[in-house]
């Protein structure tokens, strides 16, 4: 059975979500994986010179990196770390490329701008070196979101994998085969207020009784400002429903800020109409309510 190679884009202060999402690949398919963080390579990615060019993150140019970690031959997986998988990630692995570079997943109606998150590579076609394409940034060939949105350093890209590969904040069993944590103010390791959180809770519950992920480690990343305090004491407490938590917990994420805060976020935004953009801001209120929280505790009670 196929050896899957996977690729996960992120830093040193997302070290926990990509664990549990190497362990959520694993529930679900019998193959071996070898996921490995992009940061971990230490391969230095230079900067445009045009600053509105420039990653939004640290590690938004770290998928141009993997053909030439492959040495350019074989396949490849590309996933964001704010991920959690429900199918057997072999079902991406084995589609068929039908002579593109790429596939990645058929655009939605979600109203954010096309997704290039979750990606099978054809190594042998992309002659990608991060150097060569920060030049062409440079020089006026590419700008920021033909680059990010529209991937226009692959000849030929196949949008074929299913939408239920990338469902961004949407869960539904049975359907979802990934769920994307695309919001960054309301994902689970950093926020209370994200309406699936006790899935990604309860998968990290389920991988520290494997032993897949240590409770030392969860204590080093809380104590490291990576993750929100509340997560450990939720643990302890036993509750998988972070909308559900007493104030006493809530109180222990007081003075936390989410690393992604210190972030520069440049001017690209990733919707494609302001009506989309609003509908996720007053979500985000709605699970940050006093209301939800209360009724999510008595339906957990």
């Amino acid at each position: 059975m196929d050896e899957i190679r996977v690729f996960v884009a992120c830093t040193e202060a997302e070290w926990l979500p990509a664990r549990v999402l190497e362990f959520s690949m694993s529930e679900g398919t019998e193959s071996s994986i070898v996921l490995r963080t992009l940061y971990s390579f230490r391969r230095e990615i230079p900067l445009p010179r045009i600053l509105d060019n420039r990653p939004r993150t640290p590690f938004s140019f770290q998928r141009f990196l993997i053909p030439e970690l492959c040495g350019y031959t074989g396949k490849a997986i590309y996933l964001d770390a704010d991920m959690q998988v429900f199918g057997d990630i072999r079902d991406v692995w084995n589609s068929d490329f039908a002579g593109n570079d790429l596939l990645t997943v058929a655009d939605d109606d979600s109203g954010r701008r096309p997704q290039f998150s979750v990606m099978l590579l054809n190594c042998d076609r992309l002659s990608w070196r991060i150097e060569d394409i920060v030049e062409r940034l440079d020089a006026g060939d590419l700008d920021y979101a033909s680059l990010m949105y529209e991937m226009r350093v692959a000849n030929a890209i196949g949008r074929v994998l299913p939408a239920t590969w990338n469902s961004l904040e949407q869960f539904q069993a049975g359907k979802t085969r990934l769920l994307h944590y695309t919001d960054m103010n309301t994902q689970p390791w950093i926020s209370r207020a994200n309406r699936n959180g006790h899935l990604w809770v309860a998968c990290l519950r389920r991988a520290l009784g494997a032993g897949f992920v240590t409770l030392s480690e969860l204590k080093r990343e809380v104590n490291s400002g990576h993750v929100r305090p509340s997560l450990l004491a939720q643990l302890e407490a036993g509750i998988d429903d972070p909308l559900s938590l007493p104030a006493a917990l809530r109180a222990l994420d007081r003075k936390f800020v989410a690393p992604f805060k210190s972030m520069t976020t440049g001017k690209a935004r990733p919707w494609t109409s302001p009506t989309a953009a609003v509908r996720a801001l007053f979500a985000r209120m709605y699970f940050h309510s006093p209301l939800v929280r209360r009724w999510h505790r008595r339906k957990s009670a």
